[in-house]
């Protein structure tokens, strides 16, 4: 067996090991309840502790499920506004992408125009023998000014393109932000709940146990039970301990240095 193995080998047989022990215990505490209402005195404080926990447990759920709806809807409020978010980045992108292209239009239109009318003004005012040379520059200058109006429209496709992932990367962001929010006020609610209910329990069980200590044959019972809890917590500590030596053993078998 390799180290590694063996490590988890040990992990897995200490987490039996206190999954037994819980339950064992759990099994005397459930004897202790059945032995101490056996107990005619006893149970109008078991009665009193039983529905103090009850309604606890009941107060805290509820602040559960108060906070996990609020939450629910806060998500749901992230996500409606990020598709508003997105639905608007998309409608100006297009809008700008139709812009730039009304504009390459607009300008490769005006190249041509300014072509005819240079090449109708050549015709008009030029020597034959010169008029081939200024058509061909004014070929030039027309190619350069459609060049001109395409490039401007792909720096604007491109430009528009970036804008658009930007805006969409924030709405992500922002969406983002708001579900940790989200998260974080639920987290906190829940946890505010939870310490109400634990300090809810431990009112309750001191004054049971006040109550019980009053009561002779039920204070027998406990001192029977937590005996009987003391004698299973030293049983599985000692199988824990017993555990861990013969984890070290098989290591000094697996790497002798260790």
């Amino acid at each position: 067996m390799t180290l590694s193995e063996l490590t988890l080998q040990h992990s897995r047989d200490l987490s039996a090991l206190d999954a037994e022990r819980r339950r064992e215990l759990d099994r005397v505490d459930a004897d202790r309840q059945e032995a101490l209402h056996a107990v005619a005195a006893a149970r109008p404080p078991l009665t009193a502790f039983d529905t103090a926990s009850s309604e606890a447990a009941a107060t805290r759920d509820t602040a559960f499920a108060q906070a996990r709806t609020v939450f629910d809807a806060a998500l749901t409020d992230a996500r409606s506004a990020r598709s508003s978010d997105v639905a608007a980045s998309q409608k100006k992108y297009l809008g700008a992408d139709e812009a730039a292209d009304a504009a390459k239009t607009a300008a490769r239109r005006k190249a041509e125009a300014d072509y005819q009318s240079r090449l109708d003004e050549i015709g008009r005012t030029l020597a034959l023998d010169k008029q081939f040379a200024a058509r061909e520059a004014a070929f030039e200058a027309r190619q350069k000014a459609i060049a001109a109006a395409d490039a401007a429209w792909l720096d604007a496709l491109q430009e528009n393109r970036a804008q658009q992932h930007d805006d969409v990367q924030a709405a992500l962001d922002k969406e983002r932000r708001l579900d940790e929010q989200a998260a974080n006020k639920r987290d906190a609610a829940l946890k505010a709940a939870d310490v109400v209910y634990q300090q809810a329990i431990k009112i309750a069980r001191t004054r049971l146990a006040a109550a019980l200590a009053a009561i002779p044959d039920a204070a027998r019972v406990q001192e029977q039970f937590d005996a009987r809890r003391g004698e299973v917590e030293r049983d599985f500590q000692q199988r824990e301990e017993q555990l861990f030596d013969a984890f070290r053993a098989a290591l000094k078998q697996v790497a002798p240095s260790a």
